[in-house]
């Protein structure tokens, strides 16, 4: 299966997608470009909560994001999806999606390359005094486990 990926905007419209993209979404790519950002989000954007999430972002110096999401599509069935997300050369951005399992009405969710490596670090210092095959131990295995996952795919899309 090829690659779903598309060329954002710095306005978050879409410039560009693969067909992947567009089978993945259903739609064309002139019915993608009319669409105005956030137009596949099953919830109705919230102007100051984006406000608030990109000025952090844009204060971060733009890091490259990676998460998980729910998107609906024009013909009201919902997908969910990985992503990473990363700026290219020109001010735009590369989004890439891939379908994944689970359910559809789990909020999303949305981490930098920093966050993730500062939490992995952190859950590695926490397993130091744990006492091994116990319970919290193989819970925190489990968080490294994600956290590895998680960091290893913001990379594998660069």
């Amino acid at each position: 299966m090829s690659v779903a990926t598309l060329v954002i905007n710095a306005d978050g419209t879409t410039a560009d997608a693969s067909p992947a993209a567009l089978d993945l979404l259903g739609l064309t790519l002139e019915q993608l470009r009319a669409l105005p950002p956030g137009a596949l989000s099953p919830e109705p954007a919230n102007p100051a909560a984006q406000a608030a999430f990109r000025e952090q972002w844009e204060g971060q110096g733009s890091p490259d994001l990676g998460g998980e999401a729910t998107v609906r599509r024009l013909d009201g069935t919902s997908v969910r999806v990985k992503f990473g997300i990363t700026a290219i050369e020109d001010g735009r951005f590369l989004a890439m999606l891939e379908p994944v399992a689970g359910p559809t009405q789990q909020p999303p969710t949305v981490y930098t390359a920093g966050q993730v490596l500062a939490e992995w670090r952190a859950a590695e210092r926490r397993m130091i005094a744990i006492p091994p095959d116990t319970a919290e131990w193989h819970d925190t295995q489990a968080q490294i486990d994600v956290f590895r996952q998680r960091y290893q795919e913001l990379f594998k899309r660069r």
